[in-house]
């Protein structure tokens, strides 16, 4: 087995080299890349694992991401050089001069040491949330320096992430119904998570996201696709919801084309929907009604029409035929008390609990605990954790917190003025939309989840982010 993991890691290595040469000469591509990547990363690990792959190697593919970050890293550095002697001064926007102190305030919280923290953390634990933090600036940087209207590049983007996040559907429904939750076990996710740094108390050590618990003591099965966990699914298909409709509704050469997008389209639907994440799930309803009253497209209405319809089998009918297993994972009868939605929600109590435990976190540390106490992983929890927005304050303090705040609302206000100037070419318009309604989606999910630790949120939201303020830009000349 150890040879099969080791062919399939010098698979993975060409796959590398061509993704290296495609963002060698299109830097904007490494977008579709990474969001794209991601969506099989997961599972990727999970293989390689099972397959006792030597561990360096499998760290080596683990950082395939980073890779590709310090790859655009130097290419910027290069192009900038090149136009500081060419006599370009940069002239930096409001938000610009938010991220750069926010790149600082990390900085100077990484810099410190430990001990002068109420909360003891790891060095793993550190250099873990150091990357969340950092990569939002740099992801921002990325949009603004990597700037294209070249429709090939777009479409190119556009193609690659509409199309991993209908995959990523329509691989999680088939996982869902025709796979035993069993083969989990046997498939390596117990070695992925002890990898990882996690500890799972779900049904025989699977993820307690894997199901949702029912007042009989069974578990109900959500979809977990190749993300290995239903938020991924959920939260990244939420995301590139308002990027697929601007690609379906805009100028595709062919019927036949717009037909295939639209499938897609409808498939990404269908993996938010059988995640079974009901705050998505409701999201993605209302997020797919007002891009019907945006785009002004008639197969929106449709496409809202069936969001609504399935959000209410998903709800109502899904607890009475879902796959439903016991504590040994067993397959199991349905009794007819399963519900999804009930007035005592024992899921949203918990998650009100813990929001209530991360603010009260933050008002007795307004000057933070620092870099990794909000990093839950490797058996030890020390901070804040639940929310992304509580994770900041809790990390790096007043001073964090109010820059982050400020600068998550105005890319939103960025993606909704590029969105105007920019409607009239849908292809170009497509992150701006994202950036817009879809940091719009998912602002409550910033609030309840630690959404920045999803990567293909992060490199989605912040890189359209910085796109949307070039597109001013280049709009003001």
């Amino acid at each position: 087995m150890t040879i099969a993991g080791i062919l399939l890691v010098l698979v993975l290595a060409g796959l590398y080299a061509a993704a290296i040469r495609t963002i060698l000469r299109a830097p904007f591509r490494a977008l579709g890349i990474l969001v794209a990547g991601m969506a099989v990363h997961n599972l990727l690990l999970m293989i390689l694992l099972r397959l006792s792959t030597p561990h360096p190697l499998v760290r080596v593919v683990q950082a395939w991401k980073e890779g590709i970050l310090l790859l655009l890293f130097l290419l910027a550095l290069r192009a900038a050089a090149g136009r500081w002697r060419a006599g370009w001064r940069p002239r930096l926007q409001f938000l610009d001069w938010l991220m750069l102190a926010f790149t600082v305030v990390v900085l100077v919280y990484a810099a410190l040491p430990g001990r002068v923290f109420p909360a003891p953390t790891t060095l793993a634990q550190r250099l873990l949330a150091l990357r969340v933090d950092l990569l939002l600036p740099l992801l921002y940087a990325y949009g603004r320096i990597f700037w294209t209207d070249r429709r090939q590049d777009l479409t190119w983007v556009l193609w690659a992430m509409t199309g991993s996040a209908a995959m990523v559907g329509l691989l999680g429904v088939l996982e869902l119904w025709l796979i035993p939750t069993r083969w989990w076990l046997d498939g390596g996710v117990s070695l992925y998570d002890a990898w990882l740094g996690f500890t799972y108390h779900g049904p025989r050590g699977l993820p307690e996201n894997f199901f949702q618990g029912t007042a009989q003591g069974l578990y109900l099965r959500r979809e977990v696709s190749t993300y290995i966990s239903p938020l991924g699914v959920a939260y990244t298909g939420l995301l590139i919801i308002p990027l697929a409709a601007a690609f379906s509704a805009s100028r595709i050469n062919t019927p036949r084309t717009r037909a295939l997008i639209l499938s897609l389209f409808l498939l990404l639907m269908t993996g938010i929907l059988f995640s079974i994440t009901r705050l998505a799930i409701a999201l993605m309803v209302g997020g797919v009604v007002m891009l019907t009253l945006l785009l002004r497209r008639p197969w929106l209405i449709g496409a809202s029409a069936f969001a609504a319809a399935g959000a209410l089998a998903i709800l109502y009918g899904y607890p009475r035929v879902g796959p439903l297993v016991d504590g040994n994972l067993n397959a199991s009868s349905h009794p007819s008390q399963v519900r999804l939605v009930t007035s005592t929600d024992p899921s949203l109590r918990e998650h009100a609990g813990q929001l209530g435990y991360d603010l009260e976190f933050v008002i007795l540390h307004p000057l933070g605990a620092g870099l990794g106490s909000a990093v839950h992983r490797f058996g030890v929890s020390r901070g804040p954790g639940e929310s992304a927005v509580f994770d900041i304050f809790g990390e790096l303090g007043v001073a964090g917190g109010l820059l982050y705040l400020p600068a998550y609302l105005l890319v939103l206000l960025a993606g909704l003025r590029a969105y105007l100037r920019t409607r009239g070419d849908l292809l170009q318009a497509a992150l701006p939309l994202a950036a817009c309604l879809g940091g719009l989606l998912l602002l409550p999910i910033t609030i309840t989840s630690d959404a920045w630790g999803d990567l293909p949120l992060t490199f989605l939201f912040w890189w359209a982010g910085g796109y949307s303020v070039r597109v001013l830009e280049m709009y003001r000349k």
